[in-house]
């Protein structure tokens, strides 16, 4: 089974529930506004949090390398 990219499903669920509720989508104060803001800062997080490992990973490659 490939490997789904969680950063696109999250996108894709949050851009799901904004077609299928739209009068609530851009209040966070309901459930369906507050998912998408969920879903949204999850995807966010992710994306930032993969940017710093390849950071990272690529500082300490280059510190073995010398």
């Amino acid at each position: 089974m490939a490997e789904e990219d969680i950063v696109g499903r999250l996108r894709r669920r949050a851009a799901k529930a904004k077609d299928r509720y739209p009068e609530q989508a851009d209040d966070p104060n309901t459930l369906v506004g507050g998912l998408i803001l969920d879903y949204e800062a999850a995807a966010n997080e992710i994306e930032r949090l993969r940017g710093s490992l390849h950071t990272l990973s690529r500082d300490a490659l280059r510190a073995m390398l010398g």
